[in-house]
């Protein structure tokens, strides 16, 4: 700054003394301006002197001020105003220094005590600015202040007498059973400026809260709001009973206006204790949601006329208005007589605010919204729900509620929708009604959609009715729309999009219908999106759509294509995408197809004359541009037999020169993909497909070329795209030389550095060789080279392997490539090193081999055999062989075995099982392996021949032996698992005596193969493997051994262990290999019982299975959170078992706990994101705050938790940010000492991770209010430590 430190504090002074000075009244809102800047933007390292210099004199200024009864009203309006200024002033300083500066902070109480004085003024701007400044003292206050600031406001009160007939008659019963508070009363002003103050002071720290405050704040509260006193015009002429007091009349219109201002205040404490402190007022959360229910309906001024409605009144469904009453204008000049004074509709709005909270806390469960019944009208025979109540409020007169309303109800519905696909509920369809499932069944479709429908198209006709109340309307409709049934009916379809239409439209002879067709931009392109919605939804019938589209609405969308605003265009054009779809989707569906033909070319005709102008036009937005051309690709795949010749070949046209346009080429090679991949079979078109010739050859020149763009996404689109033309359109229809100029570009670009490409351009090579098979020479000099180098790529694997694959049989089949000549340059690749890296690794001759198996089984039967005697003449060789030629032999007929059957061979069977079973004995680990590999193949192929050999080896029990052989089993279930390997189902029982004797082997590599056998087969057959399993670890399983126990006990005992474990690993293996979950879920509470088992191994494995099911199939375990896995997961996740290892020169700490406590968070972190809804937050919180506190490796997961935490539970983040300081503050404090090189980048790295943590929870709405925290933001950002790893965090953000 440019303005030294101590004339910052003669400013300060000096403008505090002008401040504070009676006679200079005229100038004080000068001075005023001038002192609040100075606070604001002071620095802060001079904040506590400048807070030193103006808290003592403000608080002095208050309380000489305070407005004094008798005094001269021009002295008492300086007073007032000295008052407020100082106010004013101390909330600022509060506000930016409160919890950092010591002069603050010494002087809490005091500030807490003048403040709170404050609020007895008899002054409501006094008032006001008091309840202002205890809400920023309340964010910096100690838990001690914070307690009696509440306790004081609370005392005060209980001291007011309740408001409304009702709620004065409650009170006045409870103080003829207090006597000591019998007199006591205080003004309802008062009263509202405490409640104010109350609400204020919730919002700030509601989090901060007991349930000891909770408890007692909402019972008060609720007093106020009294649901009895909650009347409707309706209502208010109706005779009451009769008052204790004769004197209680009519009260005045101010009395009134402050009655309402205290309700609303009530409700806004409600709607911040709900979202702030969701558990604490869950046991009054009933009476909140009875109270905010009537309040929603509270009116007084105005007659709905519905009081007397009997329709389903008394079941909690929805009310159905009368037929009429729809014709009336509900927003006429009449009805809109609300003037300024009537401010009910404040405590309305209030009052379905908090009901928005209730919705969201219950997000993960909207059950009890839908079924619980309130009684909200006078007459209390009459109950209703939530839901229910909310639709029947729609015809709300005020805009403000009532799109309050519908949004809550759009809220509601779409929770509901989230949690019947987690099935916590069930939303019954017309088609679909499932009355097994213990959960809520909500009757939506028959109980609420016609009333929602209903409700929403009256909102949408109503003349007077706000933009912002049809966009809510629309959007509830949407929401509606992804619901199971949909909208509903025919009928409501159709009514929909008659009350959508006028909107669209452009021109219409009604006026009213003009004046609404003028309307907003936005209301265009809401409906528009209403409609696509509804289009692509999928739960509204494809039929019913499609009539009522093309009868009621599909004029005005081809007109909304030629309206000014690009948005409203691009959407337009997206839906005119989907009516070719829906048309499929309506015809494909009925049987009867008369009529067909006319209404295709119907359509087509429009939807041509509206698509082509937008697709030909050049000076258009991007994105229009772009929806143009997915339009058209719907049009051309989907109605092009409906379409003449020269309408086909303008629009082709079209795309040929989009295609050449560098803004749309990506755009126009999706389209051309699309347009080419409809085939004859499609839905629509029984005939050919789209005529791609007048284009086709430039088009494929234009996509080769494409192929040396840098741009890895053009060269992926257009790859794709080549693929498509070549295998749905090539044939013979292009010449040789554009298909060797494609070949060229695709073999230069086939390496290893993309894999992905490489899959790509292998298969547009395939497709070549596909439809031109005179090509073969071209892929031969072209491709070829680069696939053999592909081919030994240590990289090389999944989709670009199978590929490879795919091409070397293609060649061999088409004889474009000899086979011995593509045989030896695959063996001879094997001689070929990989220069520095030295020989080929495991998985390049592993690919080598899968190669040449491939093409020996796509070649003849000569060709074969002449491979099958070369493999065993190299294996059975005497001279000494290569290790890798014996690998190389060994998979290439492992390989073949699974293509072919081996044991057609004459003798070719057994001799390949004496070579692979005499190769486990085999000095080279790689032919061991090799072995078992080729021992498991080819017993795919001869599962005879092979399988018993395997069985026979294992009973043998040779140790040494039996991991190959279970690896070799591995090999032959996987083969299976993976689908046309026939059928093993025969050979299971003869399987599982092995693997279940192995399932207790000392080797835990030997249990892991038998474990992924059983894994893989429970796949295959789980209705056999899985109740074994259970029956194993049922056997094994809740047995405990004491310290002193026998050696065969102990030995027994681990013996158990070891079978939970392999069970457990199985089981994890089957739910990575997506096991059916249907059949899987019976039996996870056997499995998850293994979680409790005194074996460290035991349970780390089930943590494991855990992990695995929340990862996979979350729905598995989301129902057995809270009683199996929670509880076990609070525990480990805290559990250490450490013990001292004596190793001589030195002693090491061990924790042989720390896996179990790195896989519980693990299992948090993707419960989060998985299936939030299971897990308790609030629970969770210590077990964070503990593992922040950890090793290294588990506060790294700690930390990204948190920071993952902070965008999902902000609330619940920040009323647990003070637990994580000190472990914070710690990690950050790590002493460097004498690391250098990784140890120190390491150690920087976990200092900044925690630094990191920091700087995301300082953003976190709410956290700053913590003292302890904003000291530690403040004391970290001073600190010139961290000001290299704060500015690279701030580059990240």
């Amino acid at each position: 700054t440019t303005v030294h430190e101590e004339q910052v504090i003669e400013i300060a002074d000096r403008l505090c003394t002008l401040v504070l000075d009676n006679s200079k009244s005229e100038l004080r809102d000068v001075y005023t301006i001038g002192l609040r800047t100075l606070v604001k933007t002071v620095p802060l390292q001079m904040g506590d002197l400048v807070s030193h210099r103006l808290v003592g004199r403000l608080i002095d200024g208050i309380r000489q001020n305070s407005t004094v009864p008798g005094s001269s009203s021009a002295g008492e309006k300086s007073s007032e105003e000295i008052s407020v200024v100082c106010l004013d002033v101390m909330t600022d300083l509060l506000t930016r220094f409160g919890s950092v500066s010591p002069s603050i902070t010494r002087q809490h109480e005091q500030i807490l005590s003048i403040t709170l004085s404050q609020l007895a003024s008899d002054r409501h701007v006094v008032r006001k600015r008091a309840g202002s400044a205890i809400g920023s003292l309340s964010t910096v206050i100690s838990d001690a202040l914070l307690v009696r600031l509440v306790e004081s406001l609370l005392s005060q009160i209980e001291l007011a007498e309740g408001i409304g007939k009702s709620g004065k008659r409650k009170t006045r019963a409870a103080r003829k059973k207090d006597a000591a508070n019998a007199n006591a009363d205080l003004k309802v002003a008062d009263t509202r400026s405490l409640i104010q103050t109350m609400c204020t002071v919730s919002g700030a720290v509601g989090h901060r809260l007991g349930q000891e405050q909770i408890d007692r704040i909402i019972p008060i509260f609720l007093r106020f709001c009294e649901p009895d006193d909650a009347v409707t015009g309706d209502e208010v002429d109706d005779d009451d009973e009769d008052m204790d007091d004769a004197d209680e009349g009519e009260e005045d219109e101010a009395a009134i206006s402050l009655a309402n201002e205290l309700r609303e205040s009530c409700f806004a404490g409600f709607e911040s204790f709900i979202l702030r402190c969701s558990k604490e007022v869950e046991p009054h959360l009933k009476q909140i949601v009875h109270s905010a229910l009537s309040y929603m309906r509270y009116d007084p001024n105005y007659s709905y006329g519905d009081e007397d409605d009997d329709e389903d009144g008394d079941d909690g469904s929805v009310e159905e208005e009368e037929d009429e009453y729809e014709d009336d204008d509900e927003y006429s000049d009449e009805d809109d007589m609300s003037d300024d004074d009537d401010d009910s509709w404040k405590v309305r709005r209030s009052a379905i605010r908090a009901l928005a909270a209730v919705v969201e806390s219950s997000k993960h469960n909207p059950s009890k919204l839908w079924i619980d019944e309130f009684a909200w009208r006078k007459n209390k025979s009459k109950t209703i729900t939530v839901a229910g109540a909310l639709v029947n409020r729609t015809k709300e007169r005020e805009e403000n509620c009532r799109v309050d309303i519908i949004d809550c109800f759009a809220r509601l519905l779409s929770i509901t929708i989230q949690a019947a696909k987690d099935g916590v509920v069930v939303l019954s369809s017309p088609d679909a009604m499932d009355t097994s499932s213990s959960s809520v069944v909500i009757d939506l479709c028959t109980k609420y959609s016609p009333a929602i429908v209903k409700a929403c198209e009256k909102q949408l006709s109503a003349k007077k009715g706000g933009e912002r109340t049809k966009s809510s309307a629309m959007a509830l409709l949407s929401v509606l729309s992804s619901s199971p049934g949909g909208v509903g009916s025919n009928e409501q379809i159709a009514s929909v999009f008659i009350h959508i239409r006028p909107i669209l439209s452009k021109d219409d002879d009604n006026a009213h219908h003009r004046k609404l067709s003028a309307g907003s931009k936005t209301l265009k392109l809401d409906a528009l999106c209403l409609v696509r919605t509804m289009i692509t939804g999928g739960s509204n019938d494809a039929a019913h759509l499609k009539n009522a589209l093309l009868e009621k609405l599909l004029t005005e969308l081809c007109s909304a294509v030629q309206e000014d605003w690009y948005k409203v265009i691009a959407e337009a054009l997206r839906v005119l995408a989907e009516v070719p779809k829906l048309l499929a989707k309506a015809w494909s569906s009925v049987d009867d197809k008369s009529g067909k033909k006319e209404e295709m070319d119907k359509v087509a005709t429009a939807l041509y004359a509206s698509i082509e102008p937008r697709l030909a036009a050049h000076d258009l937005d991007q994105e229009i541009k772009e929806c143009a051309l997915q339009a058209t690709a719907s049009l051309l795949s989907v109605l092009h037999s409906s379409l003449n010749t020269e309408q086909t070949g303008r629009l082709l046209s079209l795309l040929l020169e989009r295609l050449k346009n560098e803004t749309t080429r990506i755009a126009a090679i999706k389209t051309l993909s699309s347009v080419v991949s409809t085939g004859p079979s499609d839905e629509m078109d029984e005939g050919d497909s789209v005529d791609l010739s007048p284009i086709l050859a430039e088009a494929v020149s234009e996509l080769a070329n494409l192929l040396r763009q840098q741009s890895r996404r053009i060269k992926q689109s257009a790859l794709e795209s080549l693929d498509i033309i070549l295998r749905c359109n090539g044939g013979g229809s292009l010449d040789d030389a554009l298909y060797e100029s494609v070949l060229k570009e695709l073999g230069a670009i086939i390496l290893d550095s993309d894999l992905h490409m490489s899959h790509l351009s292998l298969r547009a090579a395939i497709s070549v060789l596909e439809v031109s098979p005179s090509s073969g020479a071209s892929v031969k000099s072209n491709v070829l080279p680069a696939a053999l180098n592909l081919s030994t790529s240590p990289l090389l694997q999944d989709q670009a392997l199978e590929s490879l694959l795919s091409l070397f049989k293609e060649l061999v089949g088409s004889n474009a490539v000899d086979f011995n000549e593509l045989r030896t340059s695959l063996e001879g690749r094997l001689s070929v090193q990989d220069g520095k890296d030295g020989p080929h690794g495991k998985q390049t001759i592993g690919n080598l081999g899968k190669s040449i198996a491939t093409i020996t089984a796509a070649t003849s039967a000569v060709n074969r055999d002449a491979v099958v005697k070369d493999i065993l003449s190299t294996l059975e060789s005497k001279k000494k062989v290569e290790t890798q030629e014996i690998q190389l032999a060994l998979l290439t007929s492992g390989d073949l075995g699974r293509l072919v059957d081996l044991s057609k061979m004459k003798g070719v069977a057994p001799r390949l099982q004496t070579i692979y079973l005499s190769s486990f004995d085999s000095s080279s680990e790689d032919v061991k392996h090799a072995a078992a590999y080729a021992l498991g193949r080819a017993s795919v192929g001869a599962m005879d021949t092979f399988l018993p050999a395997i069985l026979e080896a294992l009973e043998q029990n040779n140790e040494k032996k039996q991991y190959l052989l279970l690896s070799a089993l591995r090999e032959l279930i996987h083969c299976h698992k993976l689908g046309g390997s026939g059928d093993i189902g025969a050979s299971v029982p003869v399987i599982l005596p092995h693997l279940f004797t192995h399932s207790t082997d000392k080797e835990e590599g030997v249990r892991t193969m038998a474990a992924e056998c059983l894994g893989s087969l429970t796949c295959l057959q789980p209705a056999v493997i899985l109740p074994q399993l259970k029956d194993l670890a049922e056997k094994h399983s809740g047995k405990t051994v004491a310290e002193d126990a026998s050696e065969d006990d102990k030995a027994a005992a681990k013996n158990d262990a070891r079978a939970c474990w392999t069970v457990a690993t199985s089981v994890k293996f089957a739910i990575a290999g997506k096991v059916d979950p249907d059949q899987l879920a019976p039996f996870m509470p056997t499995f998850l019982a293994l979680l409790k088992e005194e074996d460290i191994m035991v349970k780390n494995t089930a943590l494991l299975m855990v992990y695995s099911a929340v990862h996979h199939t979350p729905q598995l375990v989301t129902g057995l959170m809270q009683e199996h896995i929670l509880p076990s997961l609070y525990e480990l996740a805290r559990l250490k078992m450490k013990r001292v290892v004596d190793m001589g020169p030195f002693k090491h700490t061990v924790d042989d706990a720390l896996p179990l406590r790195k896989a519980a968070l693990s299992i948090f972190a993707t419960c989060l994101e998985k299936c939030p809804s299971s897990l308790d937050v609030s629970a969770f919180m210590p077990v964070l705050a503990a593992a922040l506190g950890d090793v290294e490796d588990v506060q790294l997961q700690a930390h990204q938790i948190v920071i993952s935490m902070c965008s999902r539970h902000p609330v619940a983040i920040a009323t647990s940010v003070e637990s994580f300081v000190e472990p914070l503050e710690k990690t950050m404090n790590k002493k460097k000492g004498q690391k250098t090189g990784t140890e120190l980048e390491r150690l920087n790295d976990w200092i900044k991770s925690a630094v990191r943590v920091m700087v995301v929870l300082s953003g976190v709405d709410g956290a700053m209010n913590c003292r302890k925290f904003a000291d530690f933001v403040e004391r970290t950002r001073k600190n010139v430590k961290y000001v290299g790893m704060l500015e690279s965090i701030d580059e990240e953000h």
